[in-house]
């Protein structure tokens, strides 16, 4: 089994209750969340587990997230407690249009990774290494993403990479800098993931789907995936891939969606756990990631709802 490292924000999902709007909810439920989170969590319910590089508040929200992460069968050693509070993510009700998030608390608390503290311990064993794009919107998180890609790639390892653009949490007149950052990091990255509205956020590449997808390779990486929500996901890679030249496409599984909240990472964490090894059919790694999506939207909640590896398998099983 690949031994895999990802980085990122673990935080807050505050869920909105019944209504059509924000102004009509009367109330929220907290979960976990953060997309690296997920991502973490997704891998070892599918039995990979990662080692997970986050920060955490010193609040009661991240003894809660501790917690979480711990009966989730996470490691330990590369967690860092902060003083300060959680960050929040206020989801929007499913009906709205525009941003489905909205951020509140200390960006410095959870996005403010600090280049030396990069976890040596953690990345040494590891084959493949995940890195969240939320954590460039901090100065120190970019300089931290920047050092942990690199040292990544000077010992041969896969670095994949979600841009995951969150322009809210740009601080005023830094947008430049961390789009950079995002090209960078793209650039230096193995395998990358991205959904149309992310990248065209971030002026990247104006195109859509398998387009969008042939952009981002020009940029460096040697595969692109890019995920189409309910529409599934198409993955390009080159011939410098471990999977060869390939284009495979898969349109997702027809289910009853109640929350598409982190249907994305659940995604990611089945391609990773599919691919991480390098022994999987590209066609099948991608059926897979989107059976563990598909299954992840029937529930409320993003982490939460991550399925188990024999609950996919299950789900494939019955639809073969």
């Amino acid at each position: 089994m690949a031994e895999i490292l990802v980085a990122g924000e673990t935080l807050i999902d505050l869920l909105p209750g019944p209504g059509e709007t924000l102004r009509d909810v009367d109330g929220f439920a907290h979960r976990p969340g953060g997309a690296p989170a997920n991502v973490a969590v997704g891998l070892s319910r599918l039995d990979a587990t990662p080692a997970f590089w986050t920060r955490l508040g010193g609040d009661p929200f991240g003894d809660f997230l501790r917690e979480t992460l711990v009966d989730e069968g996470l490691p330990t050693a590369a967690f860092e407690r902060v003083d300060g509070n959680t960050t929040l993510a206020v989801v929007s009700p499913p009906g709205v249009d525009g941003r489905r998030f909205r951020f509140y608390g200390s960006g410095d608390v959870t996005f403010g990774f600090e280049p030396e503290a990069v976890p040596e311990d953690a990345l040494a064993p590891a084959s493949w290494v995940h890195l969240g794009g939320v954590a460039l919107t901090h100065s120190d998180g970019r300089a931290a993403m920047r050092e942990l890609a690199a040292a990544a790639a000077e010992r041969g390892l896969t670095v994949s990479f979600d841009v995951n653009y969150r322009e809210d949490l740009v601080p005023d007149g830094e947008r430049d800098a961390v789009v950079d950052a995002v090209r960078e990091i793209v650039a230096a990255s193995d395998v990358v993931f991205a959904s149309d509205e992310d990248v065209a956020a971030t002026g990247l590449t104006s195109r859509e789907g398998e387009g969008l997808g042939r952009d981002l390779l020009g940029l460096g990486p040697h595969t692109a995936v890019v995920t189409l929500g309910k529409a599934g996901a198409v993955v390009t890679s080159t011939a410098a891939a471990p999977w060869g030249e390939r284009t495979a496409r898969h349109g997702g599984f027809p289910v009853e969606a109640v929350d598409a909240t982190g249907a994305g990472d659940a995604f990611t964490a089945g391609l990773i756990a599919r691919l991480a090894d390098g022994d999987a059919d590209l066609d099948e790694a991608v059926t897979f990631a989107n059976a563990t999506a598909a299954l992840s939207v029937q529930e409320r909640g993003g982490m939460t709802a991550l399925p188990s590896k024999a609950g996919v398998e299950s789900f494939l099983a019955d639809r073969r």
